[in-house]
């Protein structure tokens, strides 16, 4: 039976002249980094465009470029070292799915974890055009229902921030209002935050919100009122395409929630074929853009 591991995902935000055509050239065609002794590149890069289904495959590998390993020189009975140059130490197979901004990439614990695969994924990206005019974020895709139960626990939200970034090209409806003030004021990104005094909560029913959009399964709207612009920011950032914080009270004590702290995730092969990865990664990028109602 196959080894299996568990798979993240987020959506790539792109700043500058970046774009995904660009993006797919870099990882098609990577300047590796160097970072504290260790390389990182991509290797066995794919590009797949057939029938409707486009999605690039790779892996970030870890690798040493001055690595020793010990032998058994049989003669001698005894143990040798021999340079081995740019031995793997790990790697993390993802693909990247353009249509939703996607992608979907392999924890691999102890050496590339969540936050190491964004900043060395990046790192690479904006590397490959010698970071002239270009920069992107993956933001993690919040699983909702984790992250409405973390907010229903609390006793009062006393502060609101996000960092958002205008999607390209679906966004919510709940947060359709805050996208086209971005687009109109031609923002990259924009920063939101609110706070209130330690004895009076925010006015707010982002709980609420979040609770009904993780539960709902219709097809209508679950809620077809605009949402004040701080709780929009929020959603925004659960849906992707930025990073939120709220701090609310729980037992009587100040507790900080992040949007990243809750990321969509999914069981797969640890070595898995490029196109079922694609396969079972789209189903649930189509599913994320269904229950929260995301329109192009």
């Amino acid at each position: 039976m196959a080894s299996r591991g568990t798979y993240y995902l987020g959506r790539i935000t792109t700043l500058g002249v970046l774009d995904k055509g660009k993006v797919i050239n870099a990882i098609k065609n990577p300047i590796p980094i160097v970072i504290r002794g260790n390389a990182w590149s991509f290797i066995d890069t794919i590009e797949y465009n057939k029938g409707g289904d486009h999605f690039v495959f790779g892996r970030l590998s870890k690798y040493s470029p001055d690595a020793e390993v010990t032998v058994v020189d049989t003669e001698k009975k005894a143990a040798k070292k021999l340079l081995e140059p740019n031995l793997i130490l790990a790697s993390s197979p993802f693909v990247y799915i353009p249509s939703h901004s996607g992608i979907a990439f392999l924890h691999v614990y102890n050496q590339i974890e969540v936050k190491t695969f964004i900043s060395r994924f990046c790192s690479i990206i904006r590397k490959t055009y010698h970071d002239f005019f270009v920069n992107c974020h993956i933001e993690p895709i919040s699983d909702l229902r984790t992250f409405a139960i973390k907010l229903m626990k609390l006793e009062g939200i006393y502060g609101i921030s996000a960092r958002v970034y205008p999607p390209n090209p679906m966004f919510g409806h709940l947060w359709k209002s805050l996208k086209e003030y971005i687009d109109f004021r031609r923002s990259e990104k924009m920063r939101i935050q609110e706070e209130s005094s330690n004895e009076t909560p925010l006015n707010t029913d982002l709980p609420k919100h979040i609770q009904e959009i993780a539960d709902y399964e219709g097809k209508e709207l679950p809620i077809k009122k605009e949402i004040p612009i701080g709780d929009a920011a929020i959603l925004m950032a659960a849906d992707g395409y930025g990073r939120g914080i709220v701090k609310g009270k729980r037992d009587g004590e100040m507790v900080i929630i992040k949007t990243s702290e809750t990321i969509r995730n999914f069981i797969f092969d640890r070595e898995p074929e490029p196109y079922d990865l694609y396969k079972i990664a789209i189903k649930i990028f189509e599913k994320v853009k269904e229950e929260r109602h995301m329109e192009h």
